[in-house]
């Protein structure tokens, strides 16, 4: 039994070893045939390489292009922002604490910093102002109404949008607080937006 096992086995194996070898020649051509797929593949990849490279400096510059164009965003929104502010005309008496009392600014002469800080390339010293200069108010992101205010008043303040006409806005931002845009209460505050 033994016997015919390891004749089996030798018989299934021997076909594997009985294959036609190849001759020198017929080597010799495959591992030139090797080689060139091996030199094509080479010269494949350094041009990937170069083409990967190219493509890291176009991403270096790009991403210096997004760079430049964010900060050139952020500059125009601060820009932008201070176009949005408030204009007060300079008249005699005036001084920054009298101006941010008025109803139409701040109600608050303890605001006058905001000013100062908004207007600091033409005013050096904030106890000397004079009469025709144009000062920006920096507008308010919050409002606490006072006595005989209504929603057009607030709007039409310098420190808000300096625009009656806008104030549905502060209406549509403070739903949760008015109910209704002609009953508004002191002491209120509302949330001013701006876009």
């Amino acid at each position: 039994m033994k016997k015919i096992m390891a004749l089996c086995v030798i018989f299934l194996i021997l076909p594997a070893f009985a294959q036609d070898k190849l001759t020198e020649e017929q080597a010799q051509l495959e591992l030139a045939e090797v080689n060139q797929q091996l030199a094509e593949a080479e010269a494949a990849l350094a041009e990937l390489e170069s083409q990967v490279e190219a493509l890291r400096a176009e991403v270096g510059d790009m991403q210096a292009t997004r760079d430049e164009l964010v900060a050139k965003r952020d500059a125009l929104q601060e820009e932008w922002k201070i176009c949005q502010y408030g204009r007060y005309k300079v008249v005699e008496g005036d001084w920054l604490s009298k101006i941010a009392s008025m109803r139409k600014v701040y109600h608050d002469g303890a605001q006058w910093p905001m000013i100062y800080e908004a207007n600091k390339d033409k005013i050096s010293n904030p106890n000397l102002i004079y009469p025709g200069w144009v000062l920006l108010i920096p507008y308010l992101d919050d409002y606490s109404v006072v006595p005989g205010d209504c929603l057009w008043l607030i709007a039409s303040y310098l420190s808000i949008y300096s625009n009656a006409k806008r104030w549905p806005e502060i209406f549509e931002a403070n739903k949760d607080k008015i109910s209704d845009p002609d009953m508004i209460y002191p002491r209120q505050v509302f949330v001013i937006p701006h876009d």
